[in-house]
């Protein structure tokens, strides 16, 4: 079984577009704000700070969602995240957004990133200690 990243989120009323559904691009700023926490916790750190931490130095190389219940109110939701695998400079997580009581899943889907240099924009290898990080979890 693997493990999961829980992070709670809150859904704003401008969130919803003119049907009233949370907008789909907006999942994926849940997402975002998702895997910041989490590898804040990988990395044992309070904040994002790239000059310190080289490993959130990533952009999205895929992503694949499946929307499944609209999301019709503001509130709190759920991005659940699991790493599926981990590859040199990349990782691809398994997600799931869903109500907090856990029956109503409004999303699902799959994102891998890449890590690169800050220099160079090119991929690069995770740090030993943050890979390490990684396969604990």
């Amino acid at each position: 079984m693997l493990n999961t990243f829980t992070y709670i989120s809150e859904v704003y009323f401008d969130e919803l577009d003119g049907l009233g559904f949370l907008h789909h691009t907006r999942y994926l700023l849940h997402l975002e704000r998702a895997q910041q926490k989490f590898f804040e916790q990988l990395l044992g750190v309070p904040d994002f700070d790239a000059d310190r931490d080289e490993d959130i130095y990533v952009v999205v190389h895929g992503l694949d969602a499946r929307f499944r219940v609209p999301l019709s109110k503001p509130g709190k939701i759920v991005v659940d995240y699991q790493i599926v695998k981990i590859r040199s400079g990349g990782v691809t997580m398994d997600f799931t957004v869903r109500a907090p009581e856990g029956k109503t899943v409004y999303c699902t889907g799959t994102r891998t990133l890449c890590k690169l240099s800050a220099e160079t924009h090119r991929p690069v290898p995770w740090t030993d200690a943050f890979r390490a990080a990684m396969e604990a979890f």
